[in-house]
């Protein structure tokens, strides 16, 4: 049902050629709004695009990869030239991961880290200027992992952990310009068949569908999402095992730790590390990483 809160407002989605963020741009089109797609593969871009056209939606899409800042920039600048404006803006695109601190890859931390908090720290730096002239909104996707430390996914809850503190922060900053910061600490989810993860050993890995626990469907989860962005809600925690963890992590701290600690071979066994096809590539970090670590090397 419309309110018309949303018609003609213009959404930027990172990461929205698949999952939640294809079905939260869906569910904004669905109420009026301009949607910009993103993604970092072109044919699933492209494929998404259509689909959209097909069922009547005019919805304009830009290849970027939100780990690279200047491909950030380029995003809000492709947003603004087209459309004029900017209205939301939805953090969506992420990285998930698995595996021990000891045993990852060590380019999984700087990935993890490039994609769930410098990336939307980037993108929303850019988007800011012309948030600030629509009042807008700026909305983190984030997970349960980043309420607190999680066995067997701990630099993925780390960066998950630090998107967190940046929203807060932003929060205060961007108070006084009238500005809408939103974080969705999301529980677990129907995958899309086409989402992979990183492997402890650095590869990709497509993430299996979880059997043994009930799962929130992506669309749910976009209605979540529209209705923080017409409501101007600061935070919301989705599936019935986020409002546990969320409960348990804030106000029983010692028993949350405790729980964890009982439960670290079965979380391990269970819901970190539960197979999935590899897919014959290894995870790359963004050419500015390796531009960076190149001249470093040529400076030895």
């Amino acid at each position: 049902m419309k309110n018309n809160y949303l018609k003609n407002k213009v959404a930027l989605v990172s990461g929205s050629s698949m999952g939640i963020g294809k079905a939260i741009a869906w569910d904004l089109l669905q109420q009026g709004a301009e949607v910009i797609l993103n993604g970092r593969d072109d044919e699933k871009l492209e494929r998404t695009k259509n689909e959209f056209l097909a069922n009547g939606f005019n919805v304009y899409s830009v290849i970027a990869d939100i780990r690279d800042q200047d491909e950030c920039k380029f995003l809000v600048d492709q947003a603004i030239g087209v459309y004029g404006q900017l209205d939301i803006l939805v953090n969506n695109a992420g990285m998930s991961s698995r595996g021990s601190i000891e045993h990852s890859a060590d380019t999984n931390f700087t990935i993890l880290s490039e994609t769930n908090f410098t990336g939307a720290a980037h993108l929303s730096k850019y988007a800011i200027p012309y948030l600030k002239e629509t009042k807008g909104h700026v909305i983190f996707i984030n997970s349960v992992a980043g309420l607190r430390g999680m066995p067997f996914n701990s630099a993925y809850s780390a960066s998950k952990m630090a998107q967190a503190a940046l929203s807060e922060a932003l929060r205060i900053e961007l108070y006084d310009f009238g500005i809408h910061v939103g974080i969705a600490f999301v529980g677990f989810t129907q995958n899309d068949p086409y989402k992979k993860i990183l492997d402890v050993d650095g590869s990709l890995v497509y993430l299996p569908k979880r059997n043994n626990l009930r799962l929130a469907t992506a669309e749910s989860v976009a209605r979540s999402i529209r209705k923080m962005i017409e409501k101007r809600k600061k935070r919301i925690t989705l599936t019935g095992l986020g409002y546990l963890a969320n409960f348990t992590f804030r106000y029983l701290p010692v028993f949350s730790t405790w729980l964890l600690w009982l439960n670290r071979e079965k979380i391990r066994n269970q819901y970190t590390m539960i197979g999935g096809v590899k897919q014959d590539e290894i995870a790359q970090v963004s050419n500015r990483y390796q531009k960076i670590v190149a001249g470093a090397e040529a400076e030895v």
